[in-house]
């Protein structure tokens, strides 16, 4: 599959299944990496409802790449209040990007996040953040050609 045999474009009620099928997949992938990515039990239910209410913010957007394959790619996108003292008053955090790993590497993912940088844009939004794994070598790789780069690091510890 070639990135231009296929579209970027607004998730539809339609592609719900798509989407959740592809979130659990990648939620599994990180799982694989660390266990404290894993899902619970059951949790497709959570995952669909997550999905509806992204498609029903009016501060958030979700797109899909629609291609010959069908949906094998998603971005999620949330705007979000910047801190009350900050001079910035908004920024974008992109919540999710997966591409099937069949489809990877043909400018999918790319394309998905392009969508997302001018939704950002054309919402008055001059800053984008997105979580990365450190266990996800890939998408540190993937979000670094585009950009991005160290802002915050977020130190956990297990008990």
């Amino acid at each position: 599959m070639s990135a231009r045999r296929g579209d970027v474009r607004p998730a539809r009620p339609a592609d719900r299944a798509a989407v959740v099928a592809l979130w659990d997949a990648l939620v599994a992938e990180h799982a694989a990496r660390d266990p404290v990515f894993a899902l619970r039990e059951g949790s497709a239910a959570t995952l669909l409802a997550a999905v509806d209410g992204i498609s029903r913010d009016p501060a958030a957007a979700l797109w899909v790449w629609d291609g010959v394959d069908g949906v094998v790619g998603f971005c999620a996108a949330l705007r979000r209040a910047a801190p009350a003292t900050a001079a910035e008053r908004w920024r974008v955090e992109i919540t999710e990007l997966v591409v099937a790993p069949a489809a990877r590497r043909r400018g999918i993912g790319k394309a998905l996040a392009l969508a997302a940088f001018d939704w950002a844009a054309g919402s008055g939004v001059a800053r984008i953040e997105v979580r990365v794994s450190v266990h996800n070598d890939g998408g540190q790789a993937f979000w670094r050609t585009l950009g991005f780069a160290d802002f915050v690091n977020v130190l956990d510890r297990r008990l």
